[in-house]
């Protein structure tokens, strides 16, 4: 009798296991789609490097989290190519695209977008789905 409990337990917990193996698949491929926006550049010879992470820390606070559709920021720096690159997650193409037209002339981000070497920006989207 305890063997025949014993190997209907073990089964019971191999079916619960294939459930809940199933439905983490599940979950993993109704994932919501999304933009990437990957923005690289330099900044100017003449910019203290001190200086510009400072103001880079700032942008997520002051204006990058607050446009519609933002999920996420984080920038980085290439010793070997020179540049920064900036990663910022949209929840739509629309709301990155938003975002950009506004960001090179709001006033709360003057101070970074002055720093940067305009010429050597560089910015692509990528759906994610």
């Amino acid at each position: 009798m305890v063997n025949l409990i014993s190997k209907t337990m073990k089964k019971l917990v191999l079916i619960l296991l294939a459930i809940v193996a199933t439905g983490c698949n599940q979950n993993s491929e109704t994932t919501e789609s999304y933009v990437i926006e990957v923005t690289t550049f330099k900044y100017k010879a003449s910019v203290n490097a001190g200086d510009f992470w400072k103001e880079d820390a700032k942008i997520k606070d002051i204006y990058t989290s607050k446009q519609p559709g933002y999920i996420s920021r984080e920038s980085g720096y290439s010793k070997g190519t020179n540049e920064v690159v900036v990663v910022v997650k949209w929840k739509t193409m629309a709301d990155a695209e938003a975002s950009m037209n506004k960001f090179m002339s709001d006033t709360s981000v003057v101070t970074y977008v002055n720093m940067i070497a305009a010429p050597t920006m560089k910015m692509e989207r990528y759906a994610v789905k």
